[in-house]
């Protein structure tokens, strides 16, 4: 109950937070407030808080099997007038009612206490997949804000493009008009402006297709308004992708690895559990009957305590064959253990080499955009000047365009390569 409204409490917190920060309705976010806000209304992220409440739950059903157990009946019997003939009398049996109550409590089992541990490590194991879920999400989210703003970047681009190329075809329709060009240069250049423009409108639709993304991880409605406060050049200082290289990888703290020790360990206990089949049991009993209506022989007593105890002689090799499959279970377990981390440490060096090779393309590709805007606007004066073709414009435009298309999908690269670096280290 105390999680629950701990939970709750942190989600009024950030909600109120987060949409206090512009106008009703409308949530302003940086990527960490977007990743905070996705933990705390994710769907999966709830379930997996469910999860970890109904292993709780289990723990509980398990430990309270050892902790005394008290029943009571009521029962009711007419013999519908039969009598009985004894020593040459007949005698009559009246009907009868008794209220008995039963206390018994568990005195010694093997596998009770086995059980309990087993189920401390199954709660231990959900709480770890739940903070996996929150892995996740914040990695889903990061990635759907990245790619907002990567679209958005990219649609900026060829709007800014698309102006200058609308102001080339009006200055070359002034210059048809005064006899300087031909007709034939107009339309090159009007060719590339419906091409453009068709482009953009392309990318305002993946726009709206990575706000919706973004908009399900964070578990709002599908027309909520949301204002991406950090930009793309931001996100490069703030979140230096050369910091996060030389950063250690913890192993065992890598929530795959935790799992899969919890799996060891159950398969341990499993072992355990087999093992304590064969070893006896003890509970004691206490019984009390309340006779509502006595027979009319009655030697029963009120009271009875007692003590049983339960001895496994053989299983006719029963419990051997399950012990063994339990030890089979348990090489398997330390066995994918053993290859998932072995898999964990070569992701670690490609995701290294990874991001460090999408950090040099990016330099490349930035120096080739900046090389071709200064060719652009350099052909774009020689073509106001008459000492360039309109093909010569054309053909700078699309080398410009690749150059800018490139170097924002250089930067897509390194924020992917940083994101799976962070997921894997635990660092997001």
């Amino acid at each position: 109950m105390k999680h629950q409204i701990v939970i709750i409490i942190m989600l009024l917190v950030v909600s109120g937070k987060a949409f206090s920060q512009a106008g009703e309705g409308v949530l302003r976010l940086t990527v960490q407030e977007a990743k905070d806000f996705a933990v705390q209304n994710n769907k999966n992220v709830w379930n997996a808080g469910l999860s970890v409440s109904e292993a709780q739950k289990r723990t509980w059903e398990v430990i309270s099997a050892g902790l005394p157990q008290v029943n009571a009946s009521v029962d009711y019997t007419n013999m519908m007038g039969f009598s009985m003939s004894f020593a040459g009398f007949d005698i009559a049996l009246p009907p009868t009612s008794n209220f008995q109550a039963q206390v018994t409590q568990l005195l010694f089992s093997a596998s009770y206490w086995v059980g309990i541990k087993m189920s401390k490590i199954g709660e231990e194991m959900t709480e770890t997949a739940r903070l996996q879920a929150e892995l996740d999400v914040k990695q889903q989210t990061q990635s759907a804000y990245y790619a907002i703003l990567v679209a958005q970047e990219n649609r900026d681009i060829l709007t800014q493009n698309l102006a200058n190329l609308e102001a080339i075809a009006k200055t070359t329709e002034g210059l048809v008009s005064a006899g300087v060009a031909e007709q034939t240069d107009v339309d090159q250049i009007k060719v590339q402006v419906l091409t453009m423009t068709n482009v953009i409108k392309s990318i305002e639709r993946n726009v709206e297709l990575a706000y919706n993304l973004l908009r399900f991880q964070l578990g709002v409605d599908g027309d909520a308004e949301i204002v991406l406060t950090q930009t793309l050049d931001d996100l490069m200082v703030v979140k230096n992708p050369n910091a996060l290289l030389v950063m250690d990888f913890d192993l065992y703290d890598n929530y795959n690895v935790r799992l899969l020790e919890g799996q060891i360990d159950l398969a341990n206990m499993q072992v355990s559990l087999e093992k304590a089949a064969g070893l006896p049991s003890a509970a004691a009993f206490y019984n009390y009957t309340y006779k509502i209506a006595k027979s009319t022989f009655d030697m029963s007593p009120n009271n009875v305590i007692g003590l049983q105890v339960n001895i496994p002689i053989s299983g006719s090799g029963h419990r051997h064959a399950r012990t063994q499959q339990a030890k089979i279970n348990l090489k398997k377990a330390q066995n994918n253990f053993d290859l998932i981390t072995e898999s964990l440490l070569l992701q670690e060096k490609q995701l290294r080499f990874n991001l460090n090779s999408a950090i040099e393309t990016l330099a490349m590709q930035k120096e080739a955009k900046d090389v071709a805007q200064r060719v652009f606007e350099s052909i774009t004066r020689k073509y106001q000047y008459g000492t360039a073709s309109s093909l010569d414009v054309t053909t700078a435009n699309i080398s410009l365009l690749q150059a800018q298309g490139n170097y924002i999908n250089a930067m897509m690269d390194v924020f992917t390569a940083q994101t799976e670096l962070e997921k894997l280290l635990n660092v997001m």
